[in-house]
């Protein structure tokens, strides 16, 4: 970022909203300990934490233009939290009353922010899928099998440089991928586990 001075959540916002992307790496380490205990506590799963964690901040970047008019950052953050943890306990318990919300004036609304991160996440798939082979393995041994770089080496049998390396350009062919199809998302999103 511009220094390493503190930054209010709201000065943080305006930056994210002038599409700032050290500001939102910096707001994201900041609240990523926060959010993920109280959404675990929620769901109860690890793997639907992490999926909501990442719907929550993709949200945020998403939806940037509108956060310099956020009064209260963190309680804008926690009720995008509280929305979608609950929403997904909503959809596993009661598919009934689900059904129900969506017949309100607000379902097409949330459908359509429910459509436009699924084709986000699809979109992620298919720029992993075109990776050469290699490189497709390696990410997802970290992205999604959680390997460090030096297993991943050990396992390979390639140099760790060579890893590090190819999650290095198979990020940054990600992010050009969603680029061309209009979507810029920080690399710390990419850094998530995408399913």
């Amino acid at each position: 970022m511009h220094s390493q001075r503190s930054y209010t959540d709201n000065e943080l916002f305006a930056l994210i909203a002038e599409g700032d992307e050290d500001a939102f790496e910096r707001l994201f380490d900041t609240y990523l300990p926060r959010v993920q205990p109280v959404i675990r506590q929620i769901v109860k799963s690890e793997s639907v934490a992490k999926d909501i964690v990442q719907d929550v901040f993709l949200r945020l970047w998403l939806n940037r233009v509108k956060l310099a008019d956020i009064e209260q950052p963190k309680n804008y953050i926690f009720r995008i939290v509280y929305n979608q943890s609950f929403k997904h306990l909503q959809k596993l318990t009661v598919r009934q009353k689900a059904v129900s919300v969506f017949e309100q004036e607000e379902s097409s609304v949330f459908m359509e922010h429910v459509l436009d991160m699924a084709e986000v996440r699809r979109m992620i798939e298919t720029a992993i899928q075109a990776l050469p082979p290699q490189s497709r393995q390696i990410y997802h041994m970290n992205r999604i099998s959680g390997f460090k770089p030096q297993e991943i080496s050990d396992q390979l049998g390639i140099a760790v440089q060579s890893v590090r390396n190819s999650l290095a350009r198979s990020g940054k062919t990600i992010r050009e991928y969603l680029e061309n199809q209009g979507i810029v998302i920080p690399m710390v999103l990419l850094m998530l586990t995408w399913k």
